[in-house]
């Protein structure tokens, strides 16, 4: 089993073991026997699990895969709250309880669309902060039983709301936001911790292509229940959201703890227990496996000892933190949150009927996760940098096309609209969506990890915030009624933020941990990162 983070060295002079950079997430020279000196179990089983290819971690360690899995299932509850909160906006008996009459029709105000998801913006932010502290008190499946609880309790607020309440939704959608942020963080934190290091990638991803499936699951009940003529075509899909808790309800008893939440709790042997159930049929050394957490949870303790707030804002962190941030701007600014949370009202208001506005709302997420399949598939073969630049140029052009094609008069060019839609979520989850989290966390230092980690969260919460409060006023009939020539103020950004990636997203693939830091170090230009050969000079 892999460390949950990758270890370098180079940020802490203090390390009197210089050679062990040479073994730690390192390449061609991991040891096959023991080093002597401290950390053993950290390079033997780094060099143990760098000889197994993707597909044989998989067989081999199926257990961890199938509960990272079932983990996993949290991370749905955000991508389907989140869908189906902007989705049941374009039911009309939705509308009608919560809406407005305005010229011959009922509207929510752009206010309170601002409020419901800016509330479950703020919810999942709070949320995933408070994880931390909450995963290192009660562990990862006290934090899920808690998550289930407080969703459990905020779905009820959403689907019994009183008509004319919208005070009342509002807070339904911000607790479930809270509770989500949990579910998605432990999620994440969950397959990092247990997975081997040819498997990581795969369980990681696998978190952002849940919360696609609870996004799409979400569309499918829309599409079915919307053109009901009663309450129940926007209370079926929110009380659906009960489902997610309850399965995961059933078989937390049986999800084995986290071996690292015990190690840190000073329980070996409780720790030891979890590693048998998620290792133990793969006649792994449990002995050796425990020693190399305790020795991981040793290092991170004496590098990030030292860290602070304020060193994110130092030296070459700076850069790696304006990276770290830069990269989920570039999500929100070239028109995600329009394209997905919008699609199916856009369609709508744009002159598509009820039934054909759902449906390419089901269509442009089904296309979303094959991309994201796509992305996590092909990111060790084509490198970080060119899939997020050429991502960031199709998205843009999308973006442009929606923008020109709102200008032309006729069905046709409504129908090119939808097209042009689903591209969209093809691009964006086969390139920036997930590799903007596979950059941010290779590029931190391993001291400064975690708070890298967390700057990052906030950057994304903060600006999908603020784009999603915007949103109803450029596109509501009763505000600024742009349609689809919002396309043209995303499509702008886009080019904008294209332009930065070009010159601001280093390739980190095949990079050991110790590399990026000599890059950074060096001042190595991003777009020379893949070219810059590393001398023994370089790492003196």
């Amino acid at each position: 089993m892999a460390t949950p983070r990758s270890n370098s060295f180079k940020d802490d002079e203090k390390v009197s073991e210089p050679e062990l950079i040479e073994h730690v997430g390192a390449e061609e020279k991991a040891p096959t026997q023991p080093h002597e000196g401290h950390f053993n179990a950290l390079a033997i089983v780094a060099a143990e699990e760098k000889k197994l290819g993707t597909w044989a971690s998989v067989t081999k360690y199926w257990v961890v895969f199938l509960w990272c899995m079932y983990i996993s299932i949290g991370a749905a509850i955000g991508g389907y709250d989140g869908t189906v909160a902007g989705a049941v906006i374009s039911i009309p008996t939705f509308r009608q309880a919560l809406g407005d009459f305005i010229d011959g029709q009922y509207v929510v105000s752009a206010a309170w669309q601002s409020g419901f998801n800016g509330g479950s913006s703020s919810g999942g932010l709070f949320g995933a902060l408070a994880t931390g502290y909450i995963g290192d008190r009660i562990g990862r499946r006290g934090s899920l039983l808690l998550a289930c609880i407080i969703s459990i309790g905020a779905i009820f607020l959403e689907v019994f709301f009183s008509h004319e309440n919208q005070v009342m939704f509002f807070f339904g959608r911000t607790i479930n936001g809270f509770g989500g942020g949990i579910f998605t963080t432990v999620a994440s934190s969950y397959c990092a911790e247990i997975s081997p290091l040819q498997l990581r990638g795969i369980t990681t991803g696998a978190v952002n292509e849940w919360i696609v499936v609870g996004q799409f699951i979400s569309a499918c009940v829309i599409k079915g229940t919307g053109q009901l003529n009663s309450t129940w075509a926007y209370k079926i899909p929110l009380a659906i959201q009960w489902v997610f808790p309850a399965i995961i309800l059933v078989g937390l008893p049986f999800v084995p703890e986290s071996p690292w939440y015990f190690v840190r709790r000073g329980r070996d042997d409780k720790a030891r227990h979890s590693l048998d159930r998620l290792i133990g049929r793969t006649g792994a050394d449990l002995d050796l496996h425990l020693a190399q957490i305790k020795e991981t949870i040793e290092l991170e303790e004496r590098l990030a000892g030292q860290a602070k707030w304020i060193d994110l804002f130092k030296g070459s962190d700076l850069r790696r933190t304006w990276i770290t941030a830069m990269v989920f701007i570039c999500q929100e600014m070239v028109g995600v949150q329009f394209v997905l949370g919008y699609s199916a009202y856009f369609f709508e208001l744009a002159g598509f009927s009820t039934s054909n506005a759902f449906s390419l709302s089901v269509g442009t997420l089904a296309i979303a996760f094959a991309g994201n399949f796509l992305g996590i598939a092909f990111t060790n073969y084509l490198g970080r940098r060119p899939i997020f630049f050429w991502g960031m140029v199709a998205c843009t052009i999308d973006c442009l096309m929606i923008g020109i094609l709102s200008l032309v008069p006729g069905t046709g060019a409504l129908w090119a609209m939808g097209v042009f839609t689903m591209l969209y979520m093809l691009v964006y989850q086969a390139g920036i969506g997930p590799l903007a989290y596979c950059i941010y966390a290779e590029i931190s230092s391993a001291r400064l990890r975690s708070k890298t980690v967390a700057w990052g969260v906030m950057i994304n919460q903060a600006f999908g915030l603020l784009i999603t409060v915007i949103n109803p006023y450029l596109i509501n009939p009763d505000e600024a009624n742009l349609q689809g020539k919002v396309g043209w103020i995303f499509g702008g950004f886009g080019l904008i933020f294209t332009i930065w990636s070009y010159f601001g997203i280093p390739e980190t693939s095949g990079r050991t941990i110790d590399e990026i830091d000599i890059l950074f170090a060096r001042k190595v230009p991003s777009r020379k990162f893949h070219k810059y050969v590393i001398t023994d000079a370089d790492r003196e």
